[in-house]
């Protein structure tokens, strides 16, 4: 899965100081990292991945977990990080305001209605009335059901 260095990388944070091995960073895109995208340098080179992302939406900071051999202490306070534009969100991604994200929630759901393949299984009750008297309404299903739980 590790694809090489991107065609292009862009400045997403400033290093602040190293935690317990990891370099604790400010984000300086207006987007937001995906976790465990990789960390470059400005030359390309990969010195590790997100680890965490936390602080206010609008002073956001993130952790990098550093690959072996990589040690956050080696860097100074403003140092630039880059990242692949591709492992970016925008911000409206985290933001309650659009309409627009709700319905993509609801589209979950809709996997989760997905799982109202239950509701399928009501199908199944109708359809097999007098067979439902027997198994508890289509029981195989009702139990595999349970498993994808």
């Amino acid at each position: 899965r590790d694809e090489g260095p991107p065609a292009e990388v862009v400045e997403v944070s400033t290093f602040l100081h190293a935690c317990e091995g990891d370099a604790v960073t400010k984000l300086t895109n207006e987007k937001v990292p995906y976790f465990n995208a990789p960390i470059y340098l400005q030359n390309k080179t990969q010195i590790g991945k997100v680890d965490e992302i936390f602080g206010p939406i609008n002073e956001s900071y993130f952790s990098v977990k550093m690959f072996e051999g990589v040690i956050a202490t080696s860097y100074n306070e403003g140092d630039k990080f880059f990242i692949d534009p591709m492992k970016l969100l925008p911000l409206s991604r985290f933001l309650p305001q659009p309409k627009g994200s709700t319905p993509r929630g609801g589209g979950r759901g809709g996997r989760g209605g997905g799982r109202g393949g239950f509701g399928g299984r009501g199908g199944f009750r109708g359809r097999g009335a007098p067979r439902g008297r027997g198994p508890p309404r289509g029981g195989g299903r009702g139990f595999r059901g349970r498993g994808r739980f």
